[in-house]
């Protein structure tokens, strides 16, 4: 079985040993168990802003990005989240807020509409399943709608798969290690705009001290730099020889970029379209869970290496001859 739904990569061994020794550090200090600052540790926010130009001033720590939106929710009555996308988000947000899903090019409208400040949530670079982005028209309408009072979050979680790029200006940004050094890692942090603050159900809401400082005495830049060498260029090399060999194979031609990608099989069930790749003996994430239209994989690269990346391709290309058309990238 070719894994194609997004595991995380392994760590090399000398990057765990590097790892288990910070962690060992953080656990000599005497105020081991001290409870951690309401931004975060220091020493934490001081990497942040060495290794990623976080202002510390305006940064909180947090355990990811789920955790964040759990904070989150509330904050306004009404939550606008994209569609396609991570469907566990919207239902976290529920928790506080009526929800409605949408498409990039809907939520600005339904911003509008709205009688009273909504929170806007999209996530770029390269967000989950389609790896889309936001193109510079894009970020403008959010920034409008910053300006306009509504609460607009940036989630940059795939950040480690693009070029730096900053939140529209008057956005939340939030981002975590998750899809660099897996989702155990649980730290990420937000970044608020110019003028506002936190809610207070955010901060103080960071891991233990130890944790934090395990991190800080982690990232350092060659540790940063092997961590991306090892699990980022990786997948990236692998999503490449894909869509290569599909366009090669199919004449096939994909938007977007990151992790991972989505296929659509159209006028076919979930089930079957499921049923179809795992007879292929490629495992893919199901469409629905990132509310992408009936029929649609996501295919996530970070557990395959090239070789994998180019079979899947093949097999790919012979399901398609198969569908007789209906198969496509989607997004």
């Amino acid at each position: 079985m070719i894994d194609l739904g997004g595991p995380p990569r392994p760590w090399p061994a000398d990057l765990v040993r590097r790892f288990g020794a910070a962690h060992d550090r953080a656990l000599e200090r005497a105020d081991r168990w001290s409870t951690p600052p309401a931004q975060g540790d220091p020493e934490l926010l001081e990497r942040l802003a060495e290794s990623f130009g976080v202002p510390p001033e305006r940064t909180v720590v947090t355990g990811g990005v789920r955790q964040f939106a759990g904070s989150w929710a509330g904050r306004t009555r009404t939550a606008l989240v994209e569609r396609p996308g991570f469907a566990d988000i919207g239902t976290v947000l529920a928790g506080g807020a009526g929800v409605s899903a949408l498409t990039w090019e809907e939520l600005p409208g339904a911003a509008r509409g709205c009688p009273e400040p909504a929170t806007v949530w999209v996530t770029s670079p390269h967000r989950n399943p389609d790896g889309r982005s936001l193109d510079s028209a894009e970020r403008a309408v959010l920034a409008e709608l910053a300006a306009e009072g509504h609460q607009v979050v940036v989630n940059q979680v795939y950040r480690w798969f693009a070029p730096p790029e900053e939140p529209p200006d008057g956005c939340w940004g939030v981002t975590s290690l998750a899809k660099l050094c897996g989702g155990g890692s649980r730290l990420g942090w937000a970044t608020w705009p110019v003028g506002t603050a936190p809610p207070p159900t955010l901060r103080a809401a960071g891991p233990a001290t130890t944790w934090q400082r395990a991190w800080a005495g982690f990232l350092e830049p060659s540790a940063l730099d092997s961590l991306v060498r090892a699990c980022v260029e990786p997948t990236l090399e692998a999503r490449r020889l894909f869509t290569d060999r599909l366009g090669d194979l199919l004449g096939w031609e994909f938007t977007g970029g990151g992790m991972s990608l989505l296929l659509s099989w159209r006028g076919a069930t979930e089930e079957r379209v499921l049923a179809e790749f795992a007879e292929l003996e490629l495992a893919v994430g199901p469409g629905p869970a990132f509310d992408a239209p009936p029929g649609s994989v996501r295919l996530a690269f970070s557990g395959v290496d090239a070789q994998e990346a180019v079979r899947a391709a093949d097999r790919v290309a012979r399901l398609a001859a198969r569908a007789a058309g209906a198969l496509a990238p989607g997004g």
